[in-house]
């Protein structure tokens, strides 16, 4: 080793910056090849490593925003659910609905003759239970209480509704006093393949308020 370096010693100056070039070049190339040329491959590898984990968060924001949507569809479809069921029950609960009428023929100051629960109707996936009723009042009561009646939770359609004067043996009790025959018509929904109310024909009550 120390004979190479006396030959380079003995050399022309021109010899000696023509080695020393030598020596920069190949060590430059040895700091390319063992040490940049890595940082670069580490560097293509982390640009992909870059655009794969990219591409991953733009799927998963796509199916985050999809299933927020989804969230939201269904949480709208359970309330509209939940709405259906409040105004068409899956319960019969006809005592209830019956109290709730009598409670608006009470706050109406009418009075009731007699109500009858006729048999329930099925109608694809509900089914109607009607209840013909007979109610005598002036016309502004009677009005009222079909407008309260309208305002029920549940759904209450009035249907065949006759008004005529009160009478008695063949004559008019009062001016003012009408009778009203209608049919009081709620629903109950019923999933495809269960049975229906099958309670028909009930004299729910009759007299006087």
């Amino acid at each position: 080793m120390g004979n190479l370096f006396d030959r380079i010693a003995s050399l022309a100056l021109a010899a000696k910056i023509g080695i020393l070039i030598g020596v920069v070049v190949l060590m430059g190339a040895g700091y390319w090849y063992f040490l940049y040329g890595d940082m670069m491959d580490e560097k293509d590898q982390l640009t992909h490593e870059a655009e794969k984990l990219n591409k991953e968060k733009k799927e998963y924001e796509k199916r985050k925003q999809e299933y927020l949507a989804f969230r939201n569809e269904v949480s709208a479809l359970l309330e509209e659910q939940k709405e259906l069921l409040r105004v068409l029950p899956k319960r019969d609960d006809i005592e209830q609905f019956i109290e709730n009428v009598q409670a608006q023929i009470e706050l109406s100051g009418l009075s009731k003759v007699s109500s009858v629960r006729e048999a329930a109707q099925p109608v694809e996936m509900y089914v109607k239970i009607p209840i013909r009723m007979s109610l005598t009042g002036t016309y502004h009561q009677i009005n009222r209480f079909f407008s309260n009646v309208g305002n029920l939770k549940r759904i209450v359609n009035i249907e065949d509704l006759q008004l005529a004067p009160t009478t008695e043996g063949g004559v008019n009790v009062s001016a003012n006093q009408l009778k009203a025959n209608f049919v009081a018509t709620t629903f109950q929904f019923v999933d495809k393949g269960r049975a229906g109310p099958a309670k028909s024909g009930t004299n729910i009550s009759s007299g006087g308020h």
